[in-house]
């Protein structure tokens, strides 16, 4: 995903691309991430997390091949939508499986460190090493050095990765339209979808645009604005893990999603009324919210096993990160929107206000962590127990 960002100020210059036209490249990577997410959870049932996974990692490097080889705009708008299509395969799979593996007292956290260590890390080293290798070898190598360790890490998948035994109905073969429709019904995950337009949205849409803010509009240097993106990921790592280990402790699960997000909004509005110097703190803190919301939200299917089974974990995700891959998807031309109409402090304050609306769907979402919804919950979580158990017995 982020080792072409280092190559956008080189393809606006080689390729004759405004500054409209590159944000339509951050879009489409969006929008293909998003439109594949929900399709990604009827794949993971019908096929298997497993399947998912390592297809969803073979099409994401081989996206960044494409672009490699591009010759034309649209051909680097085909890739990047494509590359969109593969991650939402990806991350559709990773996020159950790592939770059915863990214990349930641990699960945020699991999920904070797939966030923190995998994703951020991943796109931390896409970010800044790749701006290196750019430097080094140009942009068309260097993406085709991203496309070989991205099938280097599928592959491996293939042979690593594991569904626990006692839960075949991961293996695939298990896709339903009614329970798929069941979950696609659900206010709360439709909720927990809407206020992530505020976090999950805002908070990758800022990492793509923050640095080339930075570079417009207050002077950095090509290099300090790449670290500066790389530090926003960065310090999301720890803020993941603290994220997941807050949310497997606290009272009300709904506060994890609520009280991050609207601390993002704030963020957001004070974006253009800062110096070089806080602008750093600013993003740094967008980075640290964003992920310790990610962490809760990701997995957060698995806080209402009694409107979402194992094999629709990811559907139930699919759907809470299509709606807050919107703002991704958005905010980059409402940014460029609102710097025609007045400037880029305009476009930063659209942001923020679209984002404080989307706040409003957490009212949709019932909280989880009730007396009654407890009780519902061990009973499932009993009965998954013996199933296991009659596995190893087995």
């Amino acid at each position: 995903m982020y080792a072409v960002v280092p190559a956008y100020s080189t393809l606006t210059t080689e390729f004759g691309l405004s500054y409209s036209q590159v944000g339509l490249m951050v879009s489409l990577w969006f929008l293909g991430y998003a439109l594949a997410h929900i399709p990604a959870g009827f794949a993971a049932a019908a096929w298997g997390l497993k399947r998912v996974a390592v297809w969803g990692g073979i099409i994401t490097a081989l996206s960044s091949g494409l672009i490699a080889m591009a010759g034309s705009y649209g051909f680097m708008l085909t890739a990047r939508f494509i590359g969109g299509l593969g991650m939402s395969l990806v991350v559709a799979a990773i996020f159950p499986l790592g939770n059915y593996w863990s214990k349930p007292e641990n699960g945020k956290l699991v999920a904070g460190i797939l966030n923190g260590i995998g994703l951020t890390g991943g796109s931390a080293i896409g970010l800044y090493v790749w701006t290196v290798l750019m430097e080094g070898m140009g942009w068309r190598s260097a993406l085709w050095v991203a496309t070989a360790v991205g099938l280097v890490i599928a592959i491996a998948a293939a042979f690593l990765i594991e569904v626990p035994s006692h839960m075949d109905e991961l293996e695939g073969d298990e896709f339903s339209w009614r329970s798929t429709m069941q979950v696609l019904k659900s206010k709360t995950m439709w909720g927990i979808g809407i206020v992530s337009v505020a976090a999950y949205g805002a908070f990758f849409t800022v990492s793509q645009l923050g640095p080339g803010f930075a570079e417009s509009e207050h002077g950095f240097s090509s290099t300090n604005a790449s670290l500066l993106g790389l530090v926003m990921l960065l310090v999301g790592i720890p803020g993941s893990i603290l994220g997941g280990i807050f949310a497997d402790r606290a009272k009300k699960f709904l506060s994890t999603l609520w009280v991050p997000a609207a601390i993002i909004v704030v963020l957001l509005a004070l974006i253009p009324l800062v110096n070089s110097v806080v602008l750093w703190v600013l993003l740094s803190l967008i980075g640290i919210f964003g992920m310790m919301y990610l962490s809760p939200a990701s997995v957060s299917p698995s806080e209402y096993p009694e409107e979402v089974s194992s094999q629709d974990f990811a559907t139930a995700l699919g759907l809470v990160l299509t709606l807050g891959n919107l703002g991704a998807v958005v905010f980059p031309y409402v940014y460029t929107l609102g710097t025609q109409l007045g400037s880029s402090a305009l476009g930063w304050w659209l942001i923020a206000g679209l984002s404080a609306l989307s706040l409003l769907g957490i009212r949709m979402a019932k909280e989880s962590r009730t007396p009654e919804n407890l009780k519902v919950r061990e009973g499932i979580k009993e009965r998954q127990q013996s199933r296991k158990d009659m596995v190893s017995i087995s």
